[in-house]
């Protein structure tokens, strides 16, 4: 397909994406303009509303001004107040994550066309945004051309990362020739092993995924478990706002927008850097020093602390990276790699991890209101930084500890043992025996042994082994030397003389005539037989027939 037919195909799919995020938003802000404010309120204000939470969830802050009696009237300070809201609702931008991703994905199917894809969804996205923001220029904080470049990017980033992988699933011509080019590159440098440096790159990468998942698995787990901890908490908060139907249905999907921002509250909670909730306030599972904060019962669920067992949180997360660690060392590319190489593998992949988890700390970082609610998150380096160094922990030890060989370990350990044994003699507790060193290979050898030393039970029975080959040895050399004189060897001639006689042998007397050549020489019926040659003797068992004389 042509680059331009496939931009334009993906620049429509993305005007969809874009459509299907605004529709999420603009049905709550229909059924409070119906319900709530009776369409007593301007519709274009509530499609600047409905475009503002848009651009808010693509990281687009939006500007509030306040007149003195609405401060008033908040509790604060009878003033004109002017702040920032740049917190994202990250549920409403992994819609747009999500649907970027698969397009690219899908669209990285085309080959090298596929990058067309790519390019016109960004236009695609872009014109949308372009149409948004005027509609939420009252709130608009930043230039135009930025609050529609960084939606656009939104859309961007995540397709590019979908069709690069696929393109690197599947081999793309284009991209085996990107990596050709740079192993020589790096060959020509000196780099060495450049040849393996795709697999050893590939193989670090799906390890950092691993790593996330573990950290966003985690991490959701502990937001569950304080949700259910704070339930009294949750209910308490919930019950001062005294919603109707509509506020609570509203209230929930707010906060169903911002859960996942707090499933990374709840992964920088577990590293033990913690989050602010406005300035000079923390919360870590070492304490929690909390001011006051917004009623939204989400906030209820914000633990206390674990004092001196806090220390047990990132234990977790090393625990997450140890059992990674060993799973992967079991895969091809680690267990065949050396030492160094397996190490740089878990290295490369916590540092990756930790960047990642990084950036997206900072994308949970914002302001939700004026002066001490200007700052709201955790801090992102910080947080990145001993999640890297936690997982990694973790995961190097797994590899190293699933590369050492206990078979020859304990291989190693029972050769040692017969040499304890034949360098030093023990004596016992009277000192007039003495434990002679062990006999290995001998037949018929006793070994004097401590019947409470396994070692030399099993040695005493590899002994017996080696006598029983011996006796078969000599078993067939007996049989191969056998005395002719032998009975046994006089009954094998026998029984040889049953064989046919030759041709010019002499026939078998009849059957009543006597077998002896002596007694049918002078037989009584007078006639005497004259034997031309010399009677052979025959041998028989146990007797000798004495030579006649002509």
């Amino acid at each position: 397909m042509r680059p331009t037919l496939t931009a334009v195909i993906a620049a429509i799919e993305a005007v969809a994406v874009a459509l299907a995020g605004l529709a999420v938003i603009a049905i709550p802000a229909l059924l409070l303009w119906f319900i709530g404010f009776d369409m007593a309120a301007e519709p274009l204000d509530v499609a600047g509303g409905a475009a503002g939470v848009w651009l808010l969830a693509h990281f687009v802050p939006l500007g509030f001004a306040l007149p003195a009696e609405a401060a008033l009237a908040l509790g604060l300070a009878p003033e004109p107040l002017a702040f920032t809201l740049s917190l994202a609702p990250l549920g409403l931008t992994l819609i747009t994550v999500a649907l970027a991703a698969r397009s690219g994905w899908r669209f990285a199917q085309r080959g090298g066309v596929g990058i067309a894809g790519v390019i016109g969804g960004a236009a695609g996205f872009a014109a949308v945004s372009a149409l948004v923001v005027p509609l939420a220029s009252a709130w608009a904080a930043w230039p135009t051309w930025l609050a529609i470049v960084v939606p656009a990017l939104c859309f961007a980033v995540p397709s590019l990362g979908g069709f690069l992988v696929r393109a690197a699933r599947d081999e793309h011509p284009w991209w085996t020739a990107t990596i050709r080019w740079k192993q020589r590159a790096l060959a020509r440098l000196g780099v060495a092993g450049s040849a393996a440096l795709p697999a050893r790159l590939g193989e670090t990468i799906r390890l950092a995924a691993a790593l996330l998942a573990v950290f966003i698995g985690l991490a959701a787990l502990a937001v569950a478990v304080a949700i259910v901890a704070g339930y009294v908490s949750i209910t308490t908060l919930t019950q001062s706002l005294q919603l109707d139907a509509l506020g609570a249905l509203l209230v929930f999907l707010l906060q169903a927008a911002l859960l996942p921002t707090a499933v990374v509250w709840g992964g920088s909670w577990l590293t033990g850097a913690g989050f602010a909730v406005g300035a000079g306030s923390s919360a870590s599972p070492f304490g929690a020093l909390l001011g006051p904060l917004p009623a939204l019962p989400l906030f209820g669920a914000i633990p206390q602390g674990w004092g001196s067992a806090g220390v047990l949180a990132p234990a977790l997360l090393v625990l997450g990276g140890l059992c990674i660690g060993v799973l992967f060392a079991r895969r091809p590319e680690l267990r065949r790699a050396s030492w160094p190489v397996a190490l740089a593998v878990g290295i490369g992949a916590a540092v990756l991890a930790g960047v990642t988890i990084a950036a997206v700390a900072g994308l949970a970082t914002g302001s939700i209101g004026p002066d001490r609610l200007a700052l709201v998150g955790p801090d992102p380096w910080v947080t990145g930084g001993l999640a890297a160094g936690e997982l990694g922990l973790g995961a190097l030890a797994g590899i190293l500890a699933s590369r050492v060989d206990t078979s020859r370990m304990r291989a190693s350990v029972a050769d040692l043992v017969p040499e304890r044994h034949r360098s030093s003699a023990r004596r016992d507790e009277e000192g007039d025996e003495a434990f002679a060193p062990l006999t290995f290979g001998l037949p018929g050898v006793a070994a004097a042994h401590d019947p409470a030393d396994a070692h030399e039970t099993v040695e005493i029975h590899e002994t017996v082994e080696i006598h029983e080959t011996v006796e078969t040895y000599e078993t067939v050399e007996i049989h191969e030397t056998v005395d002719t004189h032998e009975p046994v060897e006089v009954h094998e001639v026998v029984e040889v003389s049953d064989a046919p006689e030759p041709a010019n042998s002499e026939p078998r007397p009849a059957a009543g005539e006597p077998d002896d050549e002596l007694l049918r020489a002078f037989a009584w019926d007078g006639t005497e037989a004259v034997d031309p040659e010399p009677p052979t003797q025959t041998r028989r068992p146990g007797w000798r027939l004495p030579r006649r004389e002509r």
